[in-house]
């Protein structure tokens, strides 16, 4: 007979299965990545509060599946899904070196 489960922990297992979240990876003044993981709307809502916390006027630059480590040869290399964003134009530009007229 096959033994199962106490409904309090399959409760507990299907409400974890349904939470997403939103890890911080990489966070400069001008941007950064963040990683989500399990349920993707609600990990996207916690990036999107994440992404508007540090600057009101950020821009998704990529999000996707992104490689985390080489692969072995001859196989295929895990992957996490990340976005990548920075805020608005991103890093000031260079200022132009003066001319020797």
């Amino acid at each position: 007979m096959p033994r199962l489960l106490p409904r309090g922990l399959i409760g507990a297992v299907l409400a974890l299965a349904a939470c997403g979240t939103a890890r911080i990876v990489q966070k400069t003044p001008y941007g950064g990545v963040i990683e989500l993981q399990g349920d993707h709307n609600k990990a996207m809502e916690q990036a999107n509060e994440e992404m508007a916390a540090a600057c009101p006027d950020f821009i998704v630059v990529r999000e996707g599946d992104e490689p985390i480590a080489e692969p072995p040869p001859g196989g295929s290399a895990a992957t996490v899904y990340r976005v990548r964003y920075q805020c608005g134009d991103g890093a000031p530009a260079a200022a132009t070196p003066p001319r020797d007229d």
